[in-house]
């Protein structure tokens, strides 16, 4: 599994940031070396607003807050705002596509959950139970059998992350408005709808495969997605979303990812529900043989 040694990293100075978003993966493990710890995150995608051509945002998904506005929690915000000028460790990943979309889905699902403890329940024992299915922190342990030389570093780290969080929630305000609904592809290539509140400290909704994703100009663009020919329609391409809900009666060749853009007139189109825990917890069962 990732976020362990054996597997390997790669560190970014911090002026190097876009080369360290491009080498993470949808579903790894990214952390950021303050001064008395690293602070662990998990990258979730890009993601594109709803109905413009807005610029994507690079999502992470972290453990964090500032005691004097909000709880800790599980939160989403702008893998550029987090760096704070720290060296940015990325950890190879080398799990199956389908394992890094269920990371994904069970980090949107914990978006809200209050809770932190130095030494129980930090960002470390998050994105290692995420990932990994271990709850543990190894730079606490550490801390913890060595407190004399690792303790004073990590109560200076504490309070300066603690300090610049709230300023961090501030510069993220435009991009995680609330109500705003962003779409990211996961690795399995299907549509993740979000639709946010508190901007980004908690979720209205989780949509999987709900809209088309020619209504995020960016997803239908710019990224490869799995597309469709639909031979019943003068072989329109249609994405994973339509070829399910509006044409799910014609006749269609096997999709194939690439580049292009649905063309699904919707003329058959129904709403899809909401993803619910249950829901989620189904999709981990079914897939449960592919998480080794």
């Amino acid at each position: 599994m990732c976020v362990r040694l054996k597997t390997g990293f790669t560190d970014f100075k911090p002026q190097r940031i876009r080369n360290a978003i491009r080498a993470t993966v949808p579903g790894g493990a990214v952390s950021f070396n303050r001064i008395g710890f690293h602070h662990f995150a998990i990258f979730l995608g890009w993601a594109r607003p709803k109905g413009d051509d807005s610029e994507p945002i690079p999502l992470l998904c972290h453990l964090s807050g500032d005691a004097t506005s909000h709880p800790t929690s599980v939160r989403l915000e702008d893998f550029r705002d987090i760096v704070q000028n720290s060296i940015i460790r990325v950890y190879r990943c080398y799990c199956s596509a389908s394992r890094r979309s269920q990371v994904i889905l069970e980090c949107l699902y914990r978006v809200g959950t209050i809770g932190f403890n130095p030494v129980t329940n930090n960002c470390e024992h998050f994105v290692r139970q995420v990932i990994c299915g271990e709850k543990v922190s190894h730079q606490t342990n550490l801390t913890l059998a060595v407190p004399l030389l690792r303790l004073p570093r990590l109560i200076i780290g504490s309070s300066m992350v603690g300090a610049a969080a709230l300023s961090e929630s501030f510069s993220c305000a435009g991009k995680l408005e609330d109500s705003r609904s962003l779409g990211m592809l996961n690795p399995d290539m299907d549509l993740i709808e979000i639709t946010l509140s508190n901007r980004g400290l908690n979720l209205t909704s989780i949509k999987l495969n709900a809209s088309c994703t020619r209504d995020f100009e960016g997803c239908s663009r710019f990224c490869k997605q799995t597309l469709y020919s639909c031979n019943t329609c003068a072989g329109a391409a249609v994405c994973k979303t339509c070829q399910k809900f509006c044409h799910k009666d014609c006749q269609l060749t096997a999709g194939k990812v690439q580049d292009g853009q649905c063309h699904c007139t919707h003329s058959k189109r129904k709403e899809a529900t909401q993803l619910h825990p249950k829901m989620i917890s189904e999709i981990k069962s079914q897939e449960k043989l592919k998480w080794s």
